[in-house]
């Protein structure tokens, strides 16, 4: 009977870690895809407008493609958030400054980046209470 307990607890370990291991690409699925929203808000930009924001853009590209082979996908998705959120924080001071953007443009980009970074956001949030409420059963 130990060995069949072994048996049953190494079943469910993997079991854990599999889930886990699931809910991690979900996570970086999702993080690639809001660096891309962004990314393509910025892309979206005029020419001289987009100049001086290119190595923030480059940031995230760099750190979306770095989540994909990450060996620690929780560190690497923050920093890809925190990328994505200076990216987003300098397009809207830079739509703001521009005198060609009208007030509702840069009202819609700023709604549209924030949705985008509250996506984010919620998806970590709710897989957090995922692991938290695991962790206490």
């Amino acid at each position: 009977m130990p060995t069949a307990r072994k048996a049953v607890a190494g079943t469910l370990g993997s079991a854990g870690r599999a889930a886990r291991a699931v809910e991690q690409q979900a996570g970086a699925l999702l993080g690639v895809s809001v660096a891309r929203a962004i990314y393509g808000a910025w892309c979206r930009m005029s020419h001289a407008s987009r100049e001086p924001l290119g190595p923030l853009a480059q940031d995230v590209k760099e750190r979306a493609l770095d989540l994909r082979g990450a060996s620690d996908r929780d560190a690497a998705g923050r920093d890809l958030e925190e990328a994505g959120a200076r990216l987003a924080a300098a397009m809207v001071e830079s739509a703001e400054s521009d005198p060609d953007v009208s007030e509702g443009e840069v009202r819609r980009l700023r709604g549209d980046l924030a949705r985008e970074l509250d996506r984010l956001a919620g998806a970590e949030i709710r897989a957090s209470r995922g692991a938290l409420g695991k962790n206490l059963r």
